[in-house]
């Protein structure tokens, strides 16, 4: 008997701590975007760069984010140097 009452509390408090069944809201983010100006990059950018660093390092979204930029650069100036090479005569 005692057990059902004492397993009928603990059941109630944790439905009132958890918030009655209720979704816990999006946590705001807590970082900003890189400071990487718009349109091309150049070597000056990325001198001047500083990621904020976190406990233990630094925060790995924010480190994403400047290498998925930079992977993008890339890939659009390899593509503008592949289309201005002249095309390779096939081989004789």
């Amino acid at each position: 008997m005692w057990v059902l009452v004492v397993a009928g509390l603990v059941f109630g408090v944790a439905v009132l701590a958890l918030g009655r069944g209720d979704s816990l809201q999006e946590a705001p983010a807590d970082r900003r975007e890189p400071d990487l100006p718009s349109g091309q990059l150049a070597a000056a950018d990325l001198d001047d760069l500083r990621l904020p660093t976190a406990l233990r390092g630094y925060r790995m979204a924010e480190v994403d984010v400047v290498l998925a930029r930079l992977r993008d650069e890339l890939a659009r100036r390899d593509d503008e140097l592949q289309a201005l090479r002249p095309p390779n005569p096939p081989p004789a």
